[in-house]
């Protein structure tokens, strides 16, 4: 059998898959740091009987193309951002797929973010390297000195330590909007520095909950949160779901993290906020349009942190795909049902 990768994979596991597999043949981000364009996909996958796949788009005229595809393995928590899975389905193709491989990787980031945006953290950093702050000025060197409080520069603006008073995070709020596997995890960190928990999720019950975090309907969470933390999935019923409405009930001394999907969110009603100071500030790893073109708004933001679309980027989910995809692949081929499918009616064809 012959096993198409186009996703990043570590040595070790590439030496797991040479024991299922007679050839794999690695293709597209290992060898060409980009992902595989529908003509290229087409042209590679047309012998393959497996796929390892992580970004590169297999529509509806790839699949149809793959005439020897039997099971594609897609290292993501979500395989439909990629992959046609209605025409998967309709060609008897399993999606196997990675639910929860970067839940911790996002929830770290997340708290990296409320520390970054609310205690002037990226910011200071910023005005450091950007030479905005220092001075020409010689003051007494740290350590065995008369004051403990140096950075004063030779203008308030200069004086650090009055401009970027944020706040201390125990006895403050953490509003989750989205209380799946990364929202639990991001409520476990949030509830070790000290803070309130609560959270929305209309599919999930208080009697349900397991942590000491409170199940609130949205209006209550966006108007009594110290930090709104969005971990939504996009699907009908989320798109917008942080409307221009339910953003206006924000407590102006408030903060905004989105690392999850642009989509759920009003971004003109919130750049309009931010602009006019009527919250605190955000954080933002998502974008309703990436990268960010060089006029956007809020790029011209002194309120916000803004990163690249990386908040699931590190090393850790690669471990946990591919552990549960050899898992998975290997209960496959013999003929036995693998635990994580993302279109279980496929098998039914």
């Amino acid at each position: 059998m012959k096993l198409l990768v186009t996703s990043y994979m570590q040595e070790e596991y590439v030496e797991e898959f040479k024991k299922m597999f007679d050839e794999i043949k690695f293709v597209g981000m290992m060898q060409i740091d980009r992902i595989l364009t529908e003509d290229e996909l087409i042209q590679e996958i047309a012998d393959a009987d497996a796929i390892v796949v992580e970004f590169d788009p297999l529509t509806r005229k790839v699949l149809e193309s793959a005439k020897k595809l039997k099971v594609i393995a897609s290292v993501r928590g979500g395989a439909h951002a990629n992959v046609d899975v209605a025409a998967a389905t309709e060609f008897g193709i399993p999606i196997l797929y990675v639910p929860g491989r970067n839940q911790d990787t996002v929830a770290d980031f997340t708290i990296g973010m409320m520390v970054a945006i609310s205690r002037g953290l990226a910011k200071g950093h910023h005005l450091i390297k950007n030479r905005i702050i220092t001075d020409d000025k010689t003051y007494v060197e740290n350590g065995f000195c008369a004051t403990d409080i140096n950075w004063v520069g030779s203008t308030p603006e200069k004086f650090a330590y009055l401009q970027y008073k944020g706040p201390t995070f125990s006895g403050k709020t953490m509003g989750l909007a989205g209380y799946g596997a990364i929202g639990r995890e991001t409520a476990k960190r949030a509830l070790a520095f000290g803070m309130k928990v609560i959270a929305f999720d209309p599919f999930v019950k208080q009697e349900d909950v397991k942590q000491d975090v409170t199940m609130v309907d949205l209006d209550t969470l966006m108007s009594t949160s110290d930090f709104v933390s969005i971990h939504l999935p996009v699907n009908d019923g989320t798109r917008g779901i942080i409307s221009a409405e339910k953003l206006a009930l924000m407590k102006k001394s408030a903060y905004l993290i989105n690392n999850a999907r642009a989509a759920v969110l009003d971004y003109d009603k919130l750049i309009d906020m931010l602009q006019k100071k009527e919250i605190q500030g955000a954080a933002l790893d998502v974008y309703p349009i990436e990268p960010l073109p060089h006029d956007h708004p809020l790029l011209d933001l002194d309120n916000v942190v803004l990163t690249p679309h990386i908040a699931g980027c590190s090393l850790d989910p690669y471990d946990r795909s591919y552990t549960m995809l050899l898992e998975d692949l290997d209960r496959f081929f013999k003929n036995e049902e693998p635990k994580r499918i993302y279109n279980p009616d496929s098998l039914k064809k």
